[in-house]
């Protein structure tokens, strides 16, 4: 009966996916939720088989889980991934499908797959992973997640459910550590040793031990939340990572040259992206990977040639204009994407996007929590942009922090805005959270002449 199921929900999946091409549209969730109301057990049925390693937390997944596709291309070694983010359960539930017959058994065994956290349990529990990769919790649609520690508790009920898996953990991260206090699992900890990102933060997102409630201190911070952080009252603290990232240096044209100590001993790589939050999403990619087995020396070698992904410090070249793409969608998120904007030297153009739809989340009072201030303490611009459903919440928020409201000019619709990136006649950094970067995205990539650019 199971097979037969399985069967007429793979049939049902592969016409509804039919469909949608033939109306020429895209998507993943349809053809899944078509197939989950015919057999909701179908994950589990088609995840048998398959040795997967799912990625989830707050910021970092889908680089992350780039970081790990790019390192299974590099070995030649056969896989499949919800390459498009389709990263709830039917857009999952879909990739699984597109990598079975019709009677559920797999082509390829090996699955990487991104996944939100409020679906993490659902997923974990159907698909029984081999590894599980938290980069991080930060608050971020508090409109559907609610606070953080619902997030934390969220992906706890996952890992109970999948004993299993061996868990990848931020170390730095007091709530992603935490999720690997008594549990069975095999608990791996990454995270940056005697790095430290700057000030103390004014506004943290776990400020309390999880376990007696007293206020962590801090030996040092990274960002954010992150850091060395110990309770004073009880003694928890941060666990030694297991694979620390020992030293970081800037490269000519935005990388990083990077030192790690591991088990095995201390090594060292080049990764392509800028920024310190890009250097804790590749040791969390090599954290997993030295997990799974794979051969570290290959994929030490492939962050050397890694692109950004979809947005997430995406380059574009429109006419004249290079454009670097930032997503921000969370205030420690958009914290270090303003340090980002803030590092680049001379004249730029920076274009703020705001959405809140529900893709989004539909608060958007969060900008209110990210430090725009530092940005325009550290420097001016003639002209700065905005856009999007929300582009007057944006301004107002940039003239409280500092911005000069004669400097800034709202773009009404998305077709000004790309008019004025070809124009620009200076780079253009475009930080959009995410329905706006799908809109602006769509319409640059129109645009663009492709290529690496960015100088």
């Amino acid at each position: 009966m199971k097979k037969l199921r399985v069967f007429f929900a793979c049939v049902t999946s592969r016409l509804a996916r039919l469909a949608l091409r033939l109306l020429g549209r895209g998507g993943t969730a349809l053809p899944g939720k078509a197939a989950l109301r015919v057999y909701p057990g179908l994950m589990r049925e088609l995840g048998c088989g398959v040795e997967t390693v799912i990625i989830t937390g707050t910021n970092g997944k889908t680089t992350t889980a780039g970081m790990l596709r790019h390192m299974l291309d590099k070995a030649g070694t056969p896989y499949f991934s919800n390459r498009s983010g389709a990263n709830l359960t039917s857009g999952i539930t879909a990739e699984f499908i597109e990598n079975a017959n019709l009677l559920g058994k797999p082509k390829k065994p090996l699955a990487v797959i991104e996944c939100d956290e409020g679906n993490f349990p659902a997923v974990a529990a159907a698909l029984q992973p081999r590894a599980v990769i938290v980069t991080n919790l930060f608050r971020d649609q508090l409109d559907r997640y609610g606070e953080v520690t619902h997030t934390r508790d969220l992906i706890a009920s996952g890992i109970q459910k999948a004993p299993g898996a061996a868990l990848c953990l931020n170390a730095d991260c007091s709530l992603t550590a935490s999720l690997g206090w008594d549990v069975p699992n095999e608990t791996v900890y990454f995270g940056l040793e005697n790095i430290s990102g700057g000030a103390v933060p004014s506004v943290s997102d776990a400020p309390h031990c999880l376990r007696c409630g007293a206020r962590y201190a801090y030996r040092r911070y990274t960002f954010a939340h992150l850091g060395d952080w110990y309770c004073p009252a009880c003694g928890a603290q941060r666990p030694a990572p297991d694979m620390a990232v020992e030293s970081v240096e800037a490269l000519p044209g935005g990388g990083s040259a990077v030192t790690m100590k591991t088990p095995e001993g201390t090594v060292s790589f080049d990764l392509a992206l800028p920024a310190l939050y890009n250097v804790c999403n590749a040791a969390a990619a090599l954290t997993a990977a030295r997990t799974m087995g794979w051969d570290m020396d290959i994929c030490r070698a492939a962050l050397a040639d890694f692109g950004a992904v979809f947005g997430r410090m995406e380059q574009l070249t429109v006419g004249e204009t290079s454009v670097r793409i930032v997503l921000v969608k969370n205030p420690a998120g958009c914290d270090r994407a303003l340090e980002f904007l803030a590092s680049q030297s001379g004249n730029i153009l920076p274009i703020f996007c705001l959405n809140d739809n529900a893709a989004d989340g539909t608060d958007v009072s969060w900008i209110w929590d990210a430090d725009y201030e530092n940005l325009f303490a550290a420097r001016k611009y003639e002209a700065i942009g905005v856009y999007g459903v929300r582009a007057q919440d944006m301004r107002l928020r940039l003239k409280y922090a500092g911005a000069d409201d004669a400097s800034i000019t709202v773009y009404d619709t998305a077709d000004d805005l790309a008019a004025a990136v070809q124009k620009a006649g200076k780079p253009v950094v475009l930080l959009p959270n995410y329905t706006s970067m799908l809109t602006v995205r769509d319409k640059l990539s129109a645009l663009a002449g492709g290529g690496r650019f960015w100088e």
